[in-house]
C-alpha cells in the first residue's frame, strides 16, 4: 500500500476472480473510493453524509488443523462500514486489505470520524445493529435465484465434462497431450546440450546473446526459509497429509503452503559485475528438501510452523513437509539470454497466444470470463467460480509456481543489461548447482518428462486400438 501527502491509499484485495485493485482517497469534503471490482465498487461519499462508522467482520473461515483456503478466500473477511445520514442512502461497505495496509486505513478513518467511530472488528450483525443498518439489496428470492442458477450451470458443466470424457474426445486429446509432454522433455534435453556446449563466461565480458554464467545469488531483501531458517532469495514450503477414505483409496493431499521472497527476480554476481536475472519462463533446478513424519526429524522452525497450522508432527497422521529454496549468497548457475532492457518485452506486448497463457498462469482468466458475460450473469458466474475454487483449490492457499509467474521486467535504464529467457525458444536454466550437476539434473528430469509423455501416448494408442476393435 502507498500513502502520499494527499492522503491517498492504493491497495489490493485477493478475490476468487483475482486481485482487486482499489484506491481510497481523503479529499477535504469527501471520501473517494475507486476499484476495478467487476461487481462495482467505485463511490464518492461526502464526509458530511457519514453518520457513524466501524469495521465489520465475519467468523474466520479457516482454523488450526484445517486445509488452507484458496488464495482468493482470506481467512477473515473485514469491511469498512459507514452509515449515511442521507434519506434512503445505502450504507458504504467495502472490503479492507489485511495486515499493515488495513491498520493504516482504519486509523485514518477513525481519526477523521472521531466520536462517530463506534468500533473495530465488530461481528457483522452487531455492526449493523450499532449503526442502525438493515440488511438490504439481497432479498430471499434473489439469493434463491442465484443459487438455482449456479446449480443449473454446475449441472451443465458436469454434462459437458461427461461428453468431453468420451473416447472420441479423449483419444485425440491424449495424443496432443502426450506429444506436448514429449516435446517438453526433448526441450529439456536440448537445454542440457546447450549447457554442455556453451562455455562459461564472466558477466562483465560476455557478449549479448546466449551466455553461461557462474557466480552467486544475492538479494537486498533476504527472506528466512520457514523450515530450515536459511537466508534465501525465495523459498516455498508445502505440507501434505496421507489420506485414506472408506474405500481404502490412499493418496497424498496438500493441506497448506507458505512462501517468502521475490520469485520473479534474482541478482547474479561474479567477480566482474552484478546482473539482474528475470526468472519467468526459467527451468529452475534449486535445492529441495523433504521430511516424512514416519522416519525423519523436522527442524525446530518446521515444528513451529506445523504447530501454527494445527498439524502435530509424529502423531497418528502421516505428514510430509517439502521446502524448495534458492539460498542467498550461494552458488548460482545461469544459462540464458544476456540482453539490453530495451529489447525485453512487457507482458502487455505479448502475442495473442502468450497473453492467453498469461491469463491461465496468473488466474486472471476468471476476471476476463466474468467481464465477458452479460452484466446480469456476472454475479452467478462469479459465485460458480468461487465454488469451484473452494472444491479444487482447498489446501493450496499461498502456493505459487515460479515458472508460471507473470510479472513486468525490472525497471532499468533502456541500455542496462539483464538475463532473461530471450526470444525464439532459447534455453533458460537457473540452478544453485555447479554446471555439471545442473547438467545431470536437467538431463534426468527431462528423461522423466519424456518418459511420461511416451506413457501417455502408449496409453492413448491402447485406447484407440480398443475403440477401433470395438467397432
Amino acid at each position: 500500500m502507498r500513502l502520499d501527502a494527499a492522503q491517498r491509499w492504493t491497495f489490493v484485495v485477493p478475490t476468487s476472480l483475482g486481485v482487486t485493485r482499489s484506491t481510497c482517497e481523503f479529499a477535504q469534503d469527501e471520501l473517494r473510493f475507486t476499484s476495478d471490482d467487476l461487481m462495482g465498487g467505485s463511490q464518492t461519499l461526502p464526509w458530511s453524509s457519514i453518520r457513524q462508522g466501524c469495521t465489520a467482520t465475519m467468523p474466520e473461515l479457516g482454523g488450526k488443523g484445517l486445509p488452507d483456503l484458496p488464495n482468493g478466500a482470506p481467512s477473515q473477511l473485514e469491511w469498512l462500514l459507514l452509515a449515511r445520514t442521507e434519506g434512503g442512502g445505502q450504507p458504504f461497505m467495502r472490503a479492507l486489505p489485511q495486515g499493515k495496509d488495513r491498520d493504516a486505513i482504519v486509523a485514518a478513518v477513525e481519526a477523521r470520524l472521531g466520536p462517530a467511530w463506534v468500533g473495530t472488528r465488530l461481528p457483522i450483525e452487531q455492526a449493523r445493529q450499532r449503526l442502525g443498518i438493515a440488511e438490504a439489496g439481497w432479498s430471499t428470492m434473489k439469493v434463491v435465484g442465484i443459487v438455482v442458477a449456479v446449480l443449473v450451470l454446475l449441472t451443465l458443466l458436469l454434462v459437458l465434462l461427461s461428453l468431453l470424457m468420451q473416447p472420441v474426445i479423449t483419444v485425440p486429446a491424449g495424443f496432443v497431450l502426450g506429444a506436448w509432454v514429449c516435446r517438453e522433455g526433448l526441450g529439456g534435453l536440448r537445454d542440457a546440450l546447450a549447457v554442455a556446449n556453451t562455455p562459461t563466461s564472466k558477466a562483465g565480458s560476455a557478449a549479448l546473446g546466449l551466455v553461461e554464467l557462474e557466480g552467486r545469488a544475492i538479494t537486498s531483501e533476504p527472506s528466512t526459509a520457514a523450515v530450515t531458517g536459511r537466508s534465501s532469495v525465495w523459498w516455498d514450503v508445502t505440507v501434505s497429509v496421507w489420506h485414506e477414505d472408506g474405500d481404502r483409496q490412499v493418496e497424498w493431499r496438500q493441506v497448506a503452503a507458505r512462501h517468502g521472497g521475490r520469485v520473479d527476480l534474482v541478482e547474479f554476481q561474479d567477480d566482474s559485475m552484478t546482473l539482474p536475472v528475470w526468472l519467468p519462463g526459467a527451468t529452475l533446478l534449486v535445492d529441495q528438501r523433504t521430511w516424512d513424519s514416519s522416519k525423519d526429524r523436522l527442524p525446530e522452525r518446521g515444528l513451529a510452523l506445523l504447530e501454527e497450522l494445527g498439524l502435530p508432527w509424529g502423531g497418528e497422521q502421516r505428514i510430509t513437509v517439502t521446502e524448495e529454496c534458492l539460498e542467498a549468497d550461494k552458488r548460482l548457475f545461469v544459462l540464458g539470454t544476456l540482453d539490453e532492457r530495451r529489447n525485453v518485452r512487457e507482458p502487455s506486448e505479448a502475442s495473442a497466444v502468450e497473453r492467453g497463457q498469461q491469463l491461465v498462469r496468473s488466474g486472471e482468466w476468471r476476471r476476463a470470463l466474468v467481464d465477458a458475460v452479460p452484466a446480469p450473469m456476472r454475479v452467478i458466474v462469479a459465485v460458480l467460480i468461487g465454488l469451484l475454487d473452494m472444491v479444487t483449490q482447498v489446501g493450496r492457499g499461498g502456493e505459487r509456481r515460479p515458472r508460471d509467474i507473470v510479472s513486468s521486467p525490472p525497471a532499468l535504464a533502456p541500455e542496462a543489461l539483464l538475463v532473461w529467457r530471450g526470444h525464439a525458444g532459447r534455453p533458460f536454466v537457473v540452478s544453485d548447482r555447479p554446471g555439471r550437476s545442473a547438467l545431470s539434473a536437467l538431463r534426468r528430469r527431462s528423461l522423466w518428462v519424456f518418459g511420461l509423455g511416451g506413457a501417455v501416448l502408449c496409453f492413448t494408442l491402447y485406447q484407440f486400438v480398443e475403440l477401433f476393435l470395438g467397432q
